[in-house]
């Protein structure tokens, strides 16, 4: 029952983050104060929030055992998606994104959540 509330909250701050970001992008010019941080946040909150329905069912559908030690794991895993996205697009404004810079930020977030589970596991 937790999942489904929080797979409903989670599509609803999908879409008004999408809005946001359509309403940010059409009326808001990035030279005004707080314009790219606005941006960035509501760039995470739309990226994790959409991604947390397919990220509960994958969890659910592969790693029963791993929803039932972590019930919670799959919005961390829709987070992790989000600061990814996000940091591809702060590279992109920077003109330093490229194929490797992807590579690289995706092995640090799954070196990341690979340490978290291990330190979860010895617990």
């Amino acid at each position: 029952m937790r999942g489904k509330v929080i797979t409903i909250l989670a599509i609803l701050a999908a879409g008004v983050g999408w809005w946001g970001l359509y309403e940010l992008t059409g009326a808001i010019t990035p030279e005004q104060p707080g314009a790219l941080s606005f941006f960035y946040a509501l760039l995470f909150l739309s990226v994790t929030a959409t991604l947390i329905p397919p990220a509960a069912y994958l969890n659910r559908r592969f790693g029963p055992a791993a929803s039932v030690r972590d019930p919670a794991g799959f919005v961390r895993h829709s987070a992790w998606g989000g600061m990814c996205v996000a940091s591809w697009i702060w590279l992109q404004m920077h003109r330093a994104f490229n194929l490797g810079f992807a590579l690289i930020t995706v092995l640090i977030f799954i070196a990341i959540e690979v340490l978290i589970a291990r330190l979860r596991s010895d617990a």
